[in-house]
């Protein structure tokens, strides 16, 4: 792996942990769409993790095999929607009327079907980390409980909120510990 794209690895995975916890703590007792702080930095934080995936991806090298290519390919695609509905929802804690966006019936899909994609990727992801070897296992199960807890927090009602930001630092501890482990 080259020194460049470990380090650039190494660097967003860190910052896209830190950011969730942070953003998922921020928006705890925010509204229905969080705080503008709170879904900026969520904003930034999916961002980073398009850089991640591509670089546990390359990280892994031969041992990826068609997990590790789908958790890519599915937790990109997937992530990159949820950067989308999660800037609408940026606008919509600053007060903005945008929901009719995610009823929309050309978008509904859309709105649907990518935090699914982003959460298979994330799966795959951590059972690449954990199968791999080329992590310590502890990252996978770290990125395999926060996205399960993470996705089934909408199931919480009341604490939803509460559920998402426990999600989050499962989530985020294991984006940290693996940019700590990645080998430059």
């Amino acid at each position: 792996m080259h020194q460049s794209i470990a380090r650039l690895g190494k660097i967003t995975s860190i910052l896209a942990g830190i950011l969730l916890i942070v953003a998922h703590s921020l928006n705890l007792g925010a509204g229905n769409y969080g705080s503008v702080p709170g879904s900026l930095l969520t904003f930034l934080a999916h961002l980073l993790l398009i850089f991640v995936f591509f670089c546990l991806y390359i990280y892994h090298g031969e041992t990826n095999g068609l997990v590790g290519f789908l958790a890519m390919l599915l937790g990109n695609i997937g992530n990159v929607i949820v950067t989308a509905i999660v800037y609408v929802e940026m606008a919509e804690a600053s007060k903005e009327k945008l929901s009719q966006v995610f009823t929309n019936p050309m978008n509904e899909p859309i709105h649907n079907f990518g935090p699914l994609l982003f959460v298979i990727g994330m799966i795959l992801l951590g059972t690449l980390i954990i199968r791999g070897k080329r992590l310590p296992a502890y990252i996978g199960y770290l990125l395999l409980v926060g996205t399960i807890v993470f996705a089934g927090a909408t199931a919480t009602g009341d604490y939803q909120r509460a559920i998402e930001v426990l999600g989050a630092i499962f989530t985020g501890a294991g984006f940290i510990f693996a940019g700590v482990k990645v080998k430059s």
